[in-house]
């Protein structure tokens, strides 16, 4: 532990590195699997209200680099959070009509994916009377979700009356992107200022089934293709499929702030997308679909999408030592390769509060976020041929291929949290040093999708046991999503 006493990078840095032996799996938060500053000392208490008036330097460097220049002199913060899912459950439920086997029959599968620490740095200098510049280092975002325990079934058991067993999918996903930036603002009036980071970002990913299926040859056979020839049939059980992959990728950030009157100000931000391509991260059986790459091993492309911000502030106007800030964000899911396959775009809006008396601080705040899952998902997720011995993609079983996707919705990326509550408080130790927390509550929700391809595909295999029938209900319940995080500030002149 001697180490985190020596600068604040090594901090950051130590901080990283226990990120990365501790946690079990990354949550995305309603933002997507962006944390958008939701996950500061300061700014998470105001629910990542922070792109106009921010209250740390890494808010600044990670947001509007324009509010730099809000940061005289010398500033440091660092500190970590926590993301604690209470649960995630995915439930499959079949219910055949008519015959010898009418009835429900319910699989649930819980993810153990679940805890998440993230670290957070940020340095600011002034280095003239008009210009700052910082760098900084945060984890921006993530995505988890594990099934290697629980395995995924497509028909919930509801088939084993016509002699099929229950099919078991151990799907897995973990996705992890930190960034380093670079930035610089420069007062250009006493209202406007001016500002650009640039960034370097590191991935780390896996996607894809740990460990084997099952059930998936018998259900082949039933439908009248032999499991050891794939080319003839669209199914045969294997065994894991993903590996943990890495990559850089690169980004901007552009932004603009502009002092309306004394304690008004208004601000706008365009961030680019930050994209990783990670090679060779699944595989497909060659001779179950037509895939890239070599021996089966495909591409992923993973980009994190455009966002446009717009936010204002009000500090000192509606009463002495409070301040109110609102953000809308923009985020354009919808041409992010991979993503757009199953997010479409979204709109964010975070309000925050800030109350100082003597010297404690008192922040609360709110965020509402659009409806991310897409109702019309593709048939594909960034361009993959297959899972496996599962096809994706165009081709004879294109439609198949959408309920898979659809199953992917509700199962790997399930970011359907849409209220979200913050509260935060810190206390001014000296002129120059304060320690700052928040907690943050995301409301449970659900999710449901009706995989209409494959329950045809089911009745026409027991429609000779009287079924007229079968009804599939892929549904995501996601419990509570608490953060917590504490970090402390220096300040010098």
């Amino acid at each position: 532990m001697k180490i985190f006493h020596k600068t604040p990078l090594a901090l950051g840095v130590a901080a990283g590195m226990a990120m990365l032996a501790a946690s079990t799996g990354a949550q995305a938060t309603n933002s997507g699997t962006d944390l958008n500053l939701s996950a500061k000392a300061r700014s998470g208490g105001m629910a990542g209200a922070a792109y106009t008036m921010p209250q740390e330097a890494s808010a600044a460097i990670f947001g509007n680099p324009a509010t730099l220049t809000q940061f005289k002199g010398i500033n440091v913060n660092f500190g970590a959070s926590m993301i604690t899912l209470m649960d995630a459950q995915n439930q499959q439920q079949t219910t055949i009509t008519g015959g010898v086997l009418a009835g429900t029959s319910t699989n649930k599968s819980n993810s153990d994916a679940n805890n998440y620490v993230i670290p957070d740095l940020g340095i600011s200098l002034q280095v003239s009377p008009n210009l700052v510049i910082g760098t900084g280092l945060e984890v921006d975002s993530g995505l988890g979700a594990d099934y290697r325990d629980d395995p995924l079934s497509l028909f919930a058991g509801a088939l084993a009356g016509a002699g099929l067993p229950q099919t078991g999918v151990p799907l897995l996903v973990e996705v992890i992107s930190f960034s380093a930036n670079l930035a610089a603002a420069y007062q250009v009036t006493d209202q406007l200022s001016v500002g650009a980071s640039a960034t370097i970002g590191f991935g780390l990913a896996q996607l894809g089934t740990a460990g084997p299926t099952i059930g998936l040859d018998a259900l082949s056979t039933a439908l009248g293709a032999s499991p050891t020839s794939p080319a003839t049939g669209p199914l045969s059980d294997f065994g894991g499929t993903t590996s943990s992959v890495h990559d850089i990728g690169f980004g901007a950030t552009l932004g603009a702030t502009y002092l309306v009157e004394e304690g008004i100000m208004l601000s706008a931000t365009v961030k680019s997308p930050l994209s990783y391509n990670y090679k060779n991260i699944i595989f497909a059986e060659s001779g179950a679909t037509t895939v890239h790459g070599h021996d089966g091993y495909q591409d992923l492309t993973l980009q994190n999408p455009t966002e446009v911000i717009f936010g204002v502030a009000l500090d000192n106007v509606i009463m002495p030592g409070l301040l109110v800030e609102a953000d809308a964000i923009w985020k354009n899911w919808s041409d992010a390769q991979t993503f757009q396959d199953v997010f479409e775009d979204q709109w964010l809006l975070t309000i925050g509060a800030q109350y100082k008396t003597g010297d404690w601080t008192y922040r609360a705040g709110y965020s509402y976020a659009q409806d991310i899952l897409s109702d019309k998902p593709n048939n594909t997720l960034g361009g993959l041929d297959g899972l496996g011995s599962v096809p994706l993609g165009t081709g004879p079983f294109e439609a198949i291929s959408v309920d898979v996707i659809e199953l992917v919705q509700v199962s790997l990326v399930p970011v359907i949290w849409e209220h979200t509550v913050t509260a935060g408080i810190g206390y001014q130790i000296t002129d120059a040093v304060s320690v700052d927390g928040f907690v943050s509550y995301a409301f449970a929700d659900t999710e449901t999708r009706n995989p209409a391809t494959l329950d045809a595909t089911a009745l026409g295999l027991i429609g000779v046991t009287g079924a007229t029938a079968v009804d599939t209900e892929y549904k995501v319940n996601l419990d509570a999503e608490i953060m917590a995080g504490i970090g402390i500030n220096i300040a010098l002149p």
